[in-house]
């Protein structure tokens, strides 16, 4: 997957939905999430992330 700024993923694993904000100077992706009003963020490899939302069943 080519990872881009302002992109919807999810990590392969599952979560909610985050954006790509930027890639770090270590190569990872920063991603933003809400949980509620509270806004989250994280970096991940391009390897942890999907655009695809993982079956939640």
């Amino acid at each position: 997957m080519a990872v881009k700024n302002g992109a919807i993923v999810w990590l392969k694993t599952g979560g909610p939905a985050m954006t790509v904000s930027y890639q770090t100077g270590d190569l990872l992706w920063l991603c933003t999430w809400f949980v509620g009003f509270e806004v989250k963020e994280h970096s991940f490899s391009a390897e942890q992330l999907t655009e695809t939302e993982p079956d939640t069943n």
